[in-house]
């Protein structure tokens, strides 16, 4: 009787299980979270006019509104690195999510123009734990040849929502009123809080749907190798240059995209004559700029230090050269006579800030590793800084100089956040 006898030489067909990509798609949750922090931003300045009417407001007394929002959301940034550092990023931007959705909740409540200024002070004070919360998850989640697009993600979110802000504000104007528009999106923001604490981690290792080929993968090349749970070395921080030279570089690009986001629609209209229908669509442009730019800036960082270049050639060359790029950008748009010329001008001028913007907070990942959050938090602080006195100084430029003028004063930070970046040189770490 025969019997069947394998082959000697026959080859087992082994199946290997491919890696899971959960990092990634909580990459894409933190979009959508900077994708609602800006919208809820943003939309108050779109219903400005009713919402002037109703509450009896001027111009200077609802321009103080985001003003006041930028001061709470600056405050808040040193504190919450700390706590995101201490307590995990899991249940900090949980919080934030629900507070600051309440808060945009109560800005359709509130008719007091000094409580609502509280409210809008209280707004930002909780959305600003949302990135150095983030900074905090990309630190324990990602390789370090990945931080650039982990951080793209949230930003590439926030710079996207002024685009569709004010699609979604207008059609819940027009449908219900003003109120409804901080009703409907901070219940939205609700919504995605208790997600994010659902399937959100503060590690890989605490992930039950992370594969173990993932985990081995962002543990061996992750730059942090054993938690810490003590309170970041402030002192040797603030005695060391290049801390405050990563925290000023980006209080300047936080200014120009804050000049960005409050007066080009008024630029728009009063210095280039465009129509409201057409200076809705030619304001949106430079905000699709430079959330590509953001998205592009980061896999590109990332790739040059997959190649072996230095940090410094991977994330400040980069953002020097967004910011020259910027600098003579911004010069063509104040001098161009053609109206959308200076329109392209001004989105490859906006666009170009994508790139110290992502490579930014990639810097404070790298420099700050398990102390990310405490950097990332004293780096956007004064990024906030400069986003409170953009709205003041900006505007009390056009009013005195003229907005050709204030176009080519902006130009002058710009040359001064270069020279910064010859002197954080993110190769080293802060510890």
């Amino acid at each position: 009787m025969n019997r069947l006898v394998p082959e000697v030489n026959e080859v087992k067909q082994v199946q290997v299980k491919p890696a899971s990509r959960i990092r990634w798609w909580l990459a894409f949750l933190f979009f959508v979270i900077g994708l609602i922090a800006y919208m809820d931003r943003s939309n108050i300045s779109i219903i400005a006019k009713p919402m002037m009417e109703d509450l009896n407001m001027d111009k200077v007394q609802f321009g103080f509104l985001a003003s006041i929002f930028s001061l709470g959301y600056a405050l808040a940034q040193v504190p919450a690195g700390i706590l995101a550092e201490r307590f995990g990023a899991r249940r900090i931007v949980f919080l934030a999510l629900v507070w600051w959705s309440v808060f945009t909740g109560l800005t359709a409540i509130v008719k007091s123009h000094g409580l609502l200024a509280l409210v809008r002070f209280l707004f930002g004070v909780g959305e600003g734990p949302m990135y150095p919360g983030n900074a905090v998850f990309n630190t324990y989640w990602f390789q370090k040849e990945e931080k650039g697009r982990a951080a793209s993600a949230l930003l590439a979110g926030s710079y996207f929502g002024p685009v569709i802000a004010p699609i979604l504000t207008v059609a819940i104007f027009q449908a219900w009123g003003w109120q409804a528009v901080f009703y409907i999106f901070g219940l939205i923001g609700i919504f995605v809080a208790f997600i994010w604490y659902l399937i959100g981690r503060d590690k890989p290792e605490e992930h039950p749907m992370v594969s173990k080929e993932e985990l081995e993968l962002i543990v061996k090349n992750r730059t942090v190798k054993e938690e810490k749970k003590e309170i970041a070395p402030w002192g040797q921080f603030l005695k060391n240059g290049r801390f405050w030279a990563l925290g000023l570089q980006y209080c300047v690009v936080l200014y120009i995209v804050t000049f960005f986001l409050v007066w080009l629609p008024t630029y728009l209209m009063e210095a280039r004559s465009f129509s409201l229908q057409n200076m809705g669509f030619a304001a949106s442009l430079p905000w699709l700029c430079i959330f590509i730019t953001v998205m592009t800036g980061g896999t590109i960082s990332d790739w040059l230090v997959k190649k072996g270049k230095s940090k410094m050639v991977a994330r400040g060359s980069l953002a020097i050269g967004g910011l020259v790029i910027f600098a003579v950008t911004m010069y063509l748009a104040a001098y161009v006579t053609i109206p959308w010329m200076n329109v392209l001008w001004l989105t490859l001028a906006l666009g170009s800030l994508g790139f110290p913007v992502v490579t930014s907070w990639a810097a404070a990942v790298d420099l700050g590793n398990e102390y990310s959050g405490s950097v990332s938090g004293w780096m956007n602080l004064w990024g906030n800084i400069g986003a409170f006195l953009s709205p003041i100084l900006c505007g009390w430029l056009a009013e005195t100089i003229g907005w050709e003028g204030t176009l080519l004063i902006s130009i002058v930070p710009i040359l001064f956040a270069i020279g910064l970046w010859f002197v954080v040189r993110p190769d080293r770490s802060f510890t």
